[in-house]
């Protein structure tokens, strides 16, 4: 298995121009600002693209807990759950890829 290599990686790319590779990641901490300070960063495509590059069972964590967030994930095929936040937090989002079958 090759192993991450951060000269890899263009920082100056768009979020949106990224694509993950397929079925490879076990979790992903997306620790974006929220929807309303950053709206871009959580278009659908750009949720496509995370659910895209999880494995079956593979997880999405985030602090945002937004009811519109979370509908999307569903609509990608994401089981999503709410947790308790941390402090100052009142609630965050655990997803997790389904296994196809």
């Amino acid at each position: 298995q090759r192993k991450f290599n951060p000269n890899d990686v263009d920082i100056h790319q768009k979020i949106e121009e990224y694509k993950l590779e397929k079925d490879k990641y076990d979790i992903i901490y997306f620790d974006a600002f929220g929807p309303r300070a950053q709206s871009e960063m959580w278009d659908i495509e750009i949720l496509k693209n995370m659910y895209d590059g999880l494995m079956d069972g593979g997880m999405l964590v985030t602090y945002c807990a937004k009811g519109q967030f979370k509908r999307d994930l569903k609509s990608l095929g994401f089981e999503v759950e709410s947790l308790p936040g941390p402090p100052g937090k009142r609630e965050m989002t655990r997803a997790w890829k389904r296994a196809e079958s």
